[in-house]
């Protein structure tokens, strides 16, 4: 269930606070620059009743008697207030704009690290897109409105109170009837608003949505050309776009309903002050200086209400995207003890059971143990749980049922970030950064020295290339390493597994996107990387697992088989069953076991 819109403002507010330095002189400031806004036409309301009326003003009560010389005191005040509130103005535009850059640069990099650190469970529910719709559109959304908007809104008030306190001071039957619109237009607004808090919020979950759908499109792009798919992906495109036309529609008529009325009832304050502020001045119980401060004021009082709607508006997004912000604070982040392990290598499951949400059992009671610097490997259908085994190793979930061990330690007292650590990991789809070779080689381990990170490429039989390009290491790579062939790609990944030398290599299906050569290529660089540590191999390739110590055969979510490669062949079961499937053609013959 969502929380109501308004506890989304206040939490809002709460995660503000920090910078109250800031917004306090910005709302100080603000005040001031409307309160010397006003004053040119109370300036100007005096000069002409001290030209036309030719009476004395308030200035008499500091010496000025000459009218001449009054009019030059205004002159002169008039140029110290116009002078006063450019100040403010600056003051209070300098500290919105500061107030806005820290709260958008703190809430982007505090929702990243959220969503960074959350559980994989919570990740997998969100859309990539609607994540990057969140970070980008929602938080620039309150960048804006922390500039401007709030600004608008003490405006608003600021009129309210200075000129109503002028009105009731001067005039205050005038006052009653100029102030009487503010609260109907005030209610109409929070009447209105609750209308269309729903709208707004349906607004940015169809941004999403967009966002989602040209995420997944730009990184399938290659596949969308194969297909001569372009026209199915622009249909795509135009549904989810008019799903957001169609929502922004709804939530704006509202607001294009409100504006007219507003404007409506600010007409009646001004013809208040017109026709009822003139008959008193003509029966003259009200002097032609009152009734002119009246006319110049009303408008300035008044008329920033028109805007009112637009400024609900701009609200209503601002709190829509403020909810949708929030709910990434929400996330359940991932909780491990702080406490270190050592891994030597050795791993167990002991009757580990796990199904994802809502899911039938993707893995039923599995037990297996490895022994430091053993090599065994996972083989098994799609669907048998392979993946599912690789995310119980890394602790990105943990099972339902049962117990895994590193070493003799418990994975729910150790820290995940420790264990981690001390595993290398090279899959199937190897993911490069933009930027140098170096710093992808060293990802994740940024204090590894250069010669640390040249050992690595050595062992991973990547140095020849990379000193093929004329900068080396510091050779800038492409988006995704796109102008690499694909085993020059995995050849960094491994170097990047291994360059904080892991105490276990974990290979998930690391060879299956790659020739036959390259295949023979990586078993080798394999081979040297996986001595002297343990190696877990997950998958579908029969000639990659028969050179493990061990192969566990997953069917139906659980180890059904274990043995080495002969002694399955032996036993003329499932694994042997997927040998004669495959066929010795698709194994390595000319590799030495690793």
């Amino acid at each position: 269930m969502k929380r109501p819109l308004g506890s989304a403002f206040l939490k809002l507010l709460y995660f503000v606070r920090p910078f109250r330095s800031t917004y306090m002189p910005a709302i100080f400031y603000s005040f001031l620059n409307k309160l010397f806004n006003l004053m040119p036409e109370i300036l100007l309301a005096t000069a002409v009743n001290t030209v036309v009326a030719k009476e004395n003003s308030w200035l008499t009560n500091f010496g000025f008697h000459d009218l001449k010389v009054q009019l030059l005191v205004l002159g002169l005040l008039m140029m110290i207030t116009y002078a006063l509130e450019s100040l403010f103005e600056y003051l209070s535009s300098t500290r919105w704009w500061n107030l806005a850059q820290l709260v958008q640069h703190t809430f982007r990099v505090q929702a990243f690290e959220r969503v960074q650190k959350s559980t994989l469970r919570s990740s997998l529910d969100q859309k990539t897109g609607n994540l990057l719709s969140i970070l980008n559109d929602d938080i620039n959304q309150l960048e804006r409105f922390l500039e401007e908007g709030i600004n608008n809104i003490i405006e608003i008030i600021g009129a309210t109170f200075f000129i109503g306190g002028v009105f009731f001071y001067l005039a205050p039957k005038v006052g009653i009837g100029v102030i009487a619109p503010i609260p109907i237009i005030v209610l109409a607004i929070f009447l209105v608003r609750k209308k269309i808090g729903f709208y707004y919020f349906n607004v940015r979950k169809k941004a999403g949505n967009i966002g989602a759908l040209l995420a997944n499109s730009l990184l399938r792009l290659l596949t969308t050309k194969s297909f001569v798919a372009e026209e199915i992906e622009k249909q795509r495109l135009e549904r989810v776009s008019l799903d957001y036309r169609e929502a922004n529609f709804e939530a704006i008529k509202w607001g294009a309903v409100l504006e007219p009325a507003i404007r409506f009832l600010v007409l009646f304050g001004l013809l208040v002050t017109l026709v009822y502020g003139g008959i008193l001045t003509i029966e003259e119980k009200l002097n032609v200086g009152i009734y002119s401060i009246l006319m110049f004021l009303t408008p300035r009082l008044l008329t920033p209400f028109t805007d009112a709607a637009e400024i609900m508006v701009d609200f209503q997004k601002v709190i829509a995207s403020t909810e949708r912000l929030l709910d990434l604070f929400d996330l359940p982040v991932e909780q491990s003890p702080n406490t270190p392990i050592a891994v030597k290598g050795g791993i167990t499951f002991a009757n580990v059971g796990f199904a994802y949400q809502d899911k039938t059992a993707t893995l039923r009671n599995v037990s297996f143990q490895i022994h430091p610097g053993e090599h065994v490997a996972f083989v098994g259908a799609t669907g048998v749980g392979k993946s599912t085994l690789l995310h119980l190793l890394l602790g990105f979930f943990f099972p339902d049922v049962g117990t895994i061990l590193y070493d003799d330690k418990d994975m729910h007292h150790v820290s995940l970030p420790v264990l981690r650590r001390q595993i290398g990991v090279v899959s199937q789809e190897t993911i490069l950064f933009e930027g140098t070779i170096l710093e992808n080689i060293s990802y994740g381990y940024p204090e590894a020295t250069r010669e640390q990170i040249v050992q690595a490429a050595k062992n991973a039989a990547a140095h020849d290339f990379i000193m093929q390009f004329p900068q080396g290491y510091d050779t800038v790579l492409e988006e995704r390493g796109q102008y690499l062939s694909g085993g020059q790609r995995q050849m960094l990944a491994i170097a990047r597994a291994i360059v904080r030398e892991p105490s276990i290599l974990i290979l998930d299906e690391a060879t299956s996107a790659v020739d036959y050569a390259t295949e023979a290529m990586l078993a080798t660089t394999l081979r040297e990387v996986s001595k002297r540590r343990t190696v877990v191999n997950i998958t579908h390739k029969l000639s990659a697992a028969k050179l493990a110590d061990r192969i566990c055969v997953l069917e139906n979510g659980t180890v059904v088989e274990q043995g080495t490669h002969s002694e399955l062949l032996t036993k003329e079961g499932v694994y042997a069953r997927f040998w004669k499937l495959q066929g010795e053609s698709f194994s390595i013959t000319n590799v030495k076991k690793l």
